[in-house]
């Protein structure tokens, strides 16, 4: 409790446009957002750029936003979360290979295009689960939440965001096996 404590005293402060404050909001919370985001859209430079757009957002609605008692970063991953949605939906329209999997040539080209269809592979894996189960899986482990942050961001129990991480991995794991035996 005593870090929404610290997020209130911190958005009133951030409402009132001090600069600490908000250096601080994304201080605390730029690291995880650009986890969240990277893994999403597997791309270095995609990432830093959404995680610019995250922060611009928040600057530009911090008058409008409310506090209702969720921590600011719930916001933070909402905006992250929408505005990595719209472009995965933009991205699968025209795909394309970033040039940095050939620009690395430290364990060789064959290896990093493994390495790449292997994420690739998780990332469509994670896009069969459902809704909520991708969710939880992300905010876990891509953006290295507990399972309290993850209950208090999604609005669930702690038991209801365990159910959903266990049977989020159990249907992970079973979609890459069924994916292995095929191959």
């Amino acid at each position: 409790m005593a870090s929404q404590h610290n997020d209130t005293e911190l958005i009133s402060r951030a409402k009132s446009e001090d600069p600490q404050a908000l250096a601080t909001i994304y201080e605390r919370y730029s690291p995880a957002i650009y986890r969240y985001i990277y893994y999403r859209v597997g791309d270095a430079e995609l990432a830093e750029d959404l995680r610019a757009e995250v922060f611009l957002r928040m600057l530009e609605g911090m008058h409008r936003y409310e506090d209702r008692g969720w921590p600011i970063s719930a916001w933070l991953y909402r905006i992250a979360h929408d505005r990595t949605i719209d472009t995965l939906r933009r991205r699968s329209r025209r795909p394309q290979l970033p040039l940095e999997a050939w620009s690395e040539t430290c364990e060789g080209p064959e290896r990093l295009v493994d390495i790449r269809l292997d994420r690739e592979e998780l990332r469509r894996k994670i896009d069969e689960l459902t809704e909520s189960q991708r969710q939880v899986i992300l905010l876990r482990f891509m953006g290295d939440l507990s399972v309290q942050e993850v209950a208090t961001r999604m609005g669930r129990t702690e038991g209801a965001v365990k159910a959903l991480q266990h049977r989020g991995l159990q249907n992970l794991a079973r979609l890459l096996q069924a994916n292995r035996s095929a191959s």
